[in-house]
């Protein structure tokens, strides 16, 4: 997931915009949630989930709910995503 996060003007900022995403999800979906790209710029950052399950319903149903939950959030701007299911 590429992310924009408009109100961070530092990187101490976007983490903490973040943090609270991340605890969210991983509080409602039992996913794990890393920044794994655009670590030192503020205003980006690029989001890895994995999820582990056997129904695949289940599993797209979620990621798709927290696609959702970022296209609402007013802080994030989605830029782009993938879903990858194996």
């Amino acid at each position: 997931m590429s992310l924009k996060i408009g109100d961070a003007l530092t990187v101490r900022d976007k983490r903490r915009i973040l943090r609270s995403v991340k605890d969210a999800w991983h509080h409602h979906h039992n996913v794990s949630v890393a920044e794994v790209g655009d670590a030192d710029h503020p205003q980006h950052a690029m989001l890895g989930v994995a999820m582990v399950g056997s129904d695949r319903r289940r599993l797209e149903s979620s990621l798709a709910r927290m696609v959702h939950s970022i296209e609402k959030e007013r802080r994030l701007e989605l830029l782009d995503y993938q879903i990858e299911i194996l």
